[in-house]
């Protein structure tokens, strides 16, 4: 199918509408698109609410997806990242990916590294042992997971999210730290951060930091930034960031936005003249990210569409094969694949794709589709008459 525009303009209202239920037991929060899930922990030892947004058609699929994982997921927190993490998905500068909020309950106790005059306060270890033990391997059984994972929070939770680098650096890949208190028990982490990067390892993480217009928090801020500068960690990717124009809570948007864009700063083959191109770039995406990283369908569609409209017929053919190869259960990739062969002539080839295409669609259901899938098939039935 020359267009997937009717994908296209379902991706874009689908913070607006439901996802079918995963299982049974799993009730949806119905303004965000968010499954929730309440546990029993045995490590805090109370209940505690986790929200889980998967990518548009998630249901209909069977493929696995990078996980964000965002603390403080409450409102407006937890619709504001899951239309982040959308757009950009659907815009193509980043993967699609699971968006993992976990919500507050004594938020001070569990966010802070060390125990203060503050009430409450140095649950950190604990709480970092609930999300090793408990939701990371919830999240990994019940959904489709690959092994990369992000770590977003902010203030207390900036703080938190730096802390848990620190502390358990195996369990997350890259971070984003918006308005973070490093300052907080005389500045703990800065200090603890001088002492872990005296280790000469390869790290392989990605650091994001934003901070609005906050003096308060600028010294420690400035702090790890030249502690980085200084010690220059091996395969330690990562950016400081002010917004003058924004305070510590409007801060989170646009650092939440910059921290994904600067993970995945990668991302996007700019221009592609070949299938050797697109297959290079996305080998280096998988050693990078370390999953297998197929070229998106709809990428290497509109680059078969190019090469056919080019008069690269052989081009277009190969583009399409290798997208019906990475995306066998796709009825769209088999209707290019066909449209490119009837423009080669190749009438029986292209009849059997068309075929493919239509039964495809009839099976998921999807009559508009089988309907046009079942016209290009009838035109090419009658050409070999």
């Amino acid at each position: 199918m020359r267009s997937d525009l009717k994908h296209i303009l379902l991706a874009v209202f689908v913070a607006l509408v439901f996802v079918p239920h995963l299982t049974a037991q799993v009730p949806r929060v119905s303004s965000v698109s968010h499954f929730h899930h309440t546990m029993r922990s045995q490590v805090l030892g109370e209940e505690r609410s986790i929200l889980v947004h998967v990518p548009f058609g998630y249901e209909k699929g069977d493929a696995k997806y990078p996980v964000v994982y965002m603390l403080d997921a409450h409102s407006p927190q937890n619709a504001m990242m899951a239309g982040i993490v959308e757009q950009q998905a659907w815009s193509g500068v980043m993967p699609e990916v699971i968006l993992v909020g976990i919500q507050n309950t004594n938020r001070t106790r569990d966010l802070t590294p060390t125990a203060t005059e503050r009430r409450d306060s140095g649950g950190g270890q604990k709480f970092l042992q609930f999300i090793e033990t408990e939701v990371i391997p919830m999240v990994d059984k019940t959904y489709r997971t690959q092994p990369y994972r992000i770590f977003a929070g902010h203030s207390l939770g900036g703080l938190f999210v730096f802390y848990s680098f620190l502390e358990r650096p195996e369990l997350f890949n890259a971070y984003i730290a918006a308005s973070p208190v490093f300052d907080w028990d005389k500045s703990y982490v800065i200090k603890r951060a001088e002492d872990v990067f005296k280790n000469e390892k390869e790290w392989k993480k990605s650091l994001y930091v934003g901070l609005g217009n906050e003096p308060e928090l600028l010294d420690s801020y400035n702090s790890l930034q030249a502690l980085l500068k200084r010690t220059r960690p091996r395969s330690f990717d990562y950016e400081f960031q002010q917004f003058k124009d924004e305070n510590h809570g409007s801060v989170v948007l646009p650092a939440y936005y910059a921290g994904l864009r600067k993970i995945y700063a990668g991302w996007v083959l700019q221009r592609a003249s070949s299938l050797g191109e697109f297959e290079s770039h996305y080998a280096k995406l998988t050693k990078q990210f370390g999953y297998t990283i197929l070229p998106p369908e709809t990428t290497l569609n509109q680059f078969g569409y190019a090469m056919l409209r080019a008069g690269k017929n052989a081009e277009a053919i190969e583009a399409f094969t290798k997208n019906t190869v990475n995306y066998p259960n796709s009825a769209n990739v088999f209707d290019s694949l066909g449209d490119a062969l009837e423009k080669a002539d190749r009438l029986a080839a292209a009849r059997d794709n068309y075929e493919k295409a239509f039964k495809l669609a009839e099976k998921q259901n999807d009559t508009e589709l089988a309907r046009v899938f079942k016209a290009n098939l009838d035109r090419v039935v009658a050409k070999l008459r």
